[in-house]
């Protein structure tokens, strides 16, 4: 699995609500880790999937937690550290039933290259994994969609998979670059609150190729499959193990999870319930790469 989605640093603060416009609340201090593609990475690995990172990072204290983090997971960076800029960051406002806002504020993580993306070496087999966010992004976005939506087709038997999580910038995202990469997309995992962005579930089938899915999450009630063909499997959502303590990064635990069933043989009812699992354990885990390992979920 090759992940381009960009990989920043999550700093997460407590806070009882969200202020008012013009606002103060007082907040609390939570940590702070490595987070965005990094997690949908991790929950992969974490199932057996061999994962790779295939976007910018920095040069500086946050890269350099970046970088800790992939080696710990056991994430290959195929790119070399981009030698004037740091990487970013993310502040998350945490409420107390686990919801989360998020601020970003890009670095490196969102200066992806031609060049850099013309190293990557992809086996037909290989998984990408892309981002919404780097795609809405003025100097990766261009970069990015046009390597994408170049991709050989999966179809052919010759081309990776390509697995898209437009994400909550989605309608930052210029129509056209989005058009270009949802016509190579196989798989598409957005949010029922992310759809509307998307023109609604028929204009995003329509904009998909022959044979690619679509799964819309939706919290506590389970997540829907929809076919080419429109035909759909609903699977219920799994109860936390505990108490819920924060729910970002479980979309992207579900994601990568999702992906190292399939590649391990499951269909997709087994995959996704196994899925549904792997995020529902995550709920109950502070930080975003919060996967649990199948050991854990047995």
């Amino acid at each position: 699995m090759v992940g381009v989605a960009s990989i920043l640093l999550d700093r997460t603060v407590d806070v009882p609500s969200l202020p008012p416009r013009g606002g103060d609340v007082i907040g609390t201090e939570a940590g702070e880790a490595p987070g965005g593609g990094i997690n949908v990475l991790g929950a992969a690995g974490r199932f057996g999937l061999t994962a790779a990172y295939a976007g910018p990072h920095g040069t500086g204290p946050i890269g350099d937690r970046v970088r800790a983090a992939l080696d710990a997971d056991r994430i290959e960076a195929l790119l070399p550290p981009d030698p004037d800029h740091d990487t970013g960051y993310c502040l998350a406002l945490l409420e107390p039933d686990g919801e989360r806002t998020f601020v970003t504020v890009p670095g490196a993580e969102a200066r992806q290259s031609a060049a850099g993306l013309s190293a990557v070496r992809l086996h037909e087999r290989d998984v990408v994994y892309a981002s919404g966010y780097d795609l809405g992004y003025p100097v990766s976005g261009p970069v990015l969609g046009a390597w994408l939506g170049g991709l050989t087709p999966s179809g052919a038997g010759v081309g990776p998979w390509l697995a898209l999580d437009p994400g909550p910038l989605a309608a930052l995202i210029p129509s056209r670059r989005l058009a270009e990469v949802l016509a190579r997309t196989d798989l598409v995992t957005t949010s029922v609150a992310e759809l509307p962005a998307l023109g609604g579930r028929d204009a995003l089938r329509a904009a998909l190729p022959a044979g690619a899915v679509v799964i819309v999450r939706d919290g506590a009630r389970g997540c829907l499959l929809i076919d080419q063909d429109g035909a759909e499997l609903a699977v219920p959502a799994a109860r936390p193990p505990g108490p819920v303590l924060d729910s970002n990064g479980a979309g992207d635990v579900h994601l990568g999870a999702l992906l190292a069933g399939l590649a391990d043989g499951l269909d997709w009812p087994a995959a996704l319930l196994r899925a549904g699992r792997a995020a529902a354990w995550s709920l109950t885990v502070r930080g975003a790469n919060s996967s649990p390992t199948p050991a854990q979920l047995s």
